[in-house]
């Protein structure tokens, strides 16, 4: 019998918060029950397609979305669905999902999931197609998902989370994999060259939502209060550049280190000795999930839901306090903090994979069930 084929979309399939959560889930199904394919709306190479085709995913590529070449985004995402009129479920994760789901609502496609990731968006020229998007979006999807209820507010309104219209589905880790190893953490802070400094760590795209500029300033204060410390910064992005500036600006060249892109953040959580997250908004952040149960203290901002706090190791901080006020509790956090294995207390949580991956499986499979028997029954 042949699995159940779900149609993911997304932007592209980078490293990044909802491609690591899409992975995690789709390493984790049963997939001779069930398989993902992906949707994404770049034409460059993506850092997961070699192991999503060596897992039985098929790849499809659309346009990016321009709404000054509308007919071609139209166009490429209806022929997809028009050729493959096996999918009876997509779940569309990219920001601006209402036109792929508009498409394939059009299309007769009868499970159509918007989920929401982010609790905002950058004020830009995107922010006003968001802001349509949110007013019709619920006329073409059959199913709302949230990452935390501040995220499905922003996309689906309060009045619907209040009243239980919007599905949880919890930003799920591989826990075991994270839970804090001190003989890893010795191993790892070798391969870095670090002794006895204090190593800050961050991970995440340079893009405005991260508040990389911030982050560095905070940083020089730490350094300037310090010296032996050290920033690790994992991840790419469009602004990569203009903060690779910064720090050489501020003189903090030898104190900041460019990881990239990297498949081994598991191992370096365990090298740090703090994770800072002074983003500017957040759905709920797989990386902070992931940081706590490496047993890290995490100092990151207090817009960010209250749903991402599952241990004791998480200190919020507002974005009104200067950067020396950010060093000095970062500073203050790292000088007592007793490192110890807390990952049953995320597992408690409801943030292991295993229990996130098992929810995700039994709804496309009842709800592809239900649309077999409504073609039946026509």
């Amino acid at each position: 019998m042949e699995p159940i084929r779900v149609l993911q979309e997304d932007v592209i399939m980078d490293m990044g918060g909802i491609e690591v959560l899409l992975m995690n889930l789709y390493r984790h199904i049963d997939r001779e029950a069930l398989q993902f394919d992906f949707m994404m709306h770049r034409p460059d190479h993506a850092f997961f397609e070699e192991e999503i085709e060596s897992l039985g995913g098929r790849i499809y590529r659309t346009p990016p979305f321009n709404p000054f070449k509308i007919g071609a985004f139209k166009k490429s995402i209806t022929d997809i669905l028009s050729s493959h009129p096996e999918y009876n479920i997509i779940h569309c994760h990219a920001e601006l999902n209402l036109w792929p789901l508009k498409y394939a609502h059009e299309l007769g496609v009868p499970v159509r999931i918007a989920h929401s990731h982010n609790a905002k968006t950058t004020l830009n020229l995107k922010y006003f197609f968001f802001l349509y998007e949110k007013m019709f979006i619920k006329n073409h999807c059959t199913d709302m998902f949230m990452c935390s209820p501040l995220a499905g507010e922003w996309s689906f309104g309060k009045k619907a989370v209040a009243e239980g219209k919007v599905h949880m589905l919890k930003n799920g880790i591989v826990t075991d994999d994270f839970r804090y190893n001190e003989a890893v953490r010795r191993e790892v802070r070798e391969e870095l060259g670090l002794t006895d400094e204090i190593a800050v760590g961050h991970v995440g795209r340079f893009m405005k939502q991260k508040n990389h500029a911030f982050l560095i300033e905070i940083f020089r204060e730490i350094h300037r209060k310090n010296p032996k410390t050290v920033l690790f910064l994992t991840g790419m992005g469009e602004l990569e550049d203009s903060i690779r500036s910064l720090v050489s600006e501020y003189g903090l060249t030898d104190s900041v280190r460019f990881l990239g892109v990297r498949n081994d953040t598991v191992r370096l959580y365990q090298a740090f000795d703090l994770f800072l997250f002074p983003s500017l908004w957040e759905g709920l952040p797989v990386t902070a999930i992931e940081a706590q149960t490496a047993g890290l203290p995490v100092l990151m901002t207090d817009v960010i839901a209250d749903e991402t706090v599952v241990t004791g190791n998480v200190t919020k901080f507002s974005l009104t306090r200067n950067a020396e006020e950010w060093a000095d509790k970062a500073l203050d956090i790292t000088g007592g903090f007793d490192r110890r294995d807390v990952s049953d207390q995320v597992k408690k949580a409801g943030f292991d994979i295993i229990d996130t991956a098992q929810r995700l499986q039994a709804f496309y499979i009842d709800r592809h069930q239900k649309a077999e028997r409504e073609k039946k029954n026509r």
